[in-house]
């Protein structure tokens, strides 16, 4: 099978999530991606709990299949020179470090572009690789919280609320992995590589670009709304309703049809006076009246179990959709048709899950190729691949450049995760 990105080498650097989950696209769909590791520890991510047999971190395998991992001193002079030899073939040197610190290692655009006119060298930061934030630790909430997107998300009641998962780190990371291939693309036609700056505030503040574009041209505000309401400038018809099991659903009344509020009101078994309120028939009247309406709806969808008033609704032609507890989302049929939970055998910790690819495509597919790898697993052959010698590899790895995670569990320790 051939793989879109078959042929692309990548030097990774990166930890947690933000650069992480960018080098895992391209290495599901065929990169080569090096992970380069501490020496017996491996990237901080590894230590992540819970864990399975062995020290297996789910939380970071999630984001490190289908890649290898060379375990180096890279401070020491003979593990520079691997990384500069490495570097020769490289197409992307990835990080996602606080700016200065792969400079400061010798790993910059700086140095790395004289040995390789081609290569992208990719920075992955939290506020950009200059600027009066450059010297603060970037972190998903500290984004959410500048952004202004805490500040959209909640209600009157609550205050501002986080995501419910670091969201930032994710779409950032999907963002590097945007500006690699852009990156890739370019120097198809130029022949020439070139630095990519992706950061949490960027992505954090693209996430609501429709606001920010309304607010920069109008001066429209976007606060929270009442407790139950989606946002601000939406109406009762587009928010989150518990039903009389105690179960929740969303309402998106408010789009896709005409009658928005007529139909509603009838799913919900409403009276005919009710239904026909000349102050509701308008998304300006619905506006004018969320507290009220909503107040209608909420007491009208307590009398039904979550199954029926959704039917309900659906008879009406009025989309709406189950707020899944987190038990219940992988067990969706949509999501299990999708692909979107892969299953493989990893030695030493047994079948092991994972959130699969987002994007499919027809010809050449993203997929599983490898799982997660232990610390240094790929030692020899990253480094025969260079055209080191076994014996080379050998007095690199007596003199503590080079881990020998692999020959110490060949030998029979357990396998180095962690």
């Amino acid at each position: 099978m051939t793989d879109a990105f078959e042929g692309v080498r990548i030097l990774d650097f990166t930890q947690l999530e933000q650069g992480p989950s960018a080098t895992q696209v391209l290495a599901d769909f065929g990169a080569e991606v090096i992970k380069i590791e501490r020496i017996g520890q491996g990237e901080i991510g590894r230590f992540q709990p819970p864990f399975l047999d062995g020290g297996y971190s789910p939380h970071w395998s999630a984001t490190n299949r289908n890649k290898k991992s060379l375990s180096l001193d890279v401070k020491s002079p003979q593990g520079k020179e691997i990384v500069y030899e490495l570097a020769k073939d490289a197409d992307i040197v990835a990080s996602n470090f606080r700016p200065g610190v792969m400079d400061r290692l010798g790993f910059g655009w700086d140095e790395l572009s004289k040995i390789n006119p081609r290569i992208i060298v990719a920075y992955a930061s939290g506020y950009g690789l200059t600027g009066p934030y450059t010297h603060r630790r970037g972190q998903d909430l500290a984004a959410q919280a500048i952004s202004g997107l805490m500040a959209l998300t909640g209600s009157q009641e609550t205050g501002p609320v986080p995501t419910g998962t670091f969201m930032i780190d994710y779409l950032a990371s999907m963002q590097f992995a945007q500006g690699m291939m852009i990156a890739l693309a370019a120097r198809e036609k130029t022949g020439r590589g070139q630095v990519v700056d992706s950061n949490l505030l960027n992505a954090a503040i693209t996430s609501h670009l429709q606001e920010g574009t309304t607010f920069l041209n109008t001066g429209q505000r976007f606060d929270r709304p009442t407790a139950g309401v989606a946002h601000a400038h939406n109406t009762a018809l587009y928010g989150y309703y518990e039903a009389a099991d105690g179960l929740w659903f969303t309402l998106i009344g408010e789009f896709y049809v005409d009658n928005q509020w007529q139909r509603s009101a009838r799913a919900c078994g409403l009276p005919r006076e009710q239904v026909d309120d000349p102050r509701f028939q308008t998304i300006e009247g619905l506006r004018e009246h969320t507290e009220e309406t909503h107040r209608l709806l909420a007491d009208a969808i307590a009398k039904f179990p979550r199954e029926e008033i959704m039917a309900r609704f659906e008879a009406q032609d009025v989309l709406v959709a189950p707020v899944h507890e987190y038990d219940a989302v992988f067990e969706d049929p949509q999501v299990r048709h999708n692909g979107l939970v892969l299953e493989s055998e990893v030695d030493g910790v047994g079948p092991v899950k994972f959130v699969g690819m987002p994007v499919s495509l027809s010809e050449t597919p993203g997929r599983l190729r490898h799982v997660p790898p232990t610390i240094g697993q790929h030692n020899d052959d990253v480094l025969a691949a260079a055209g080191l010698s076994p014996r080379r590899i050998a007095e690199l790895k007596a003199a503590g450049v080079v881990g020998t995670e692999t020959d110490r569990q060949q030998a029979g320790e357990p396998a180095a995760w962690s």
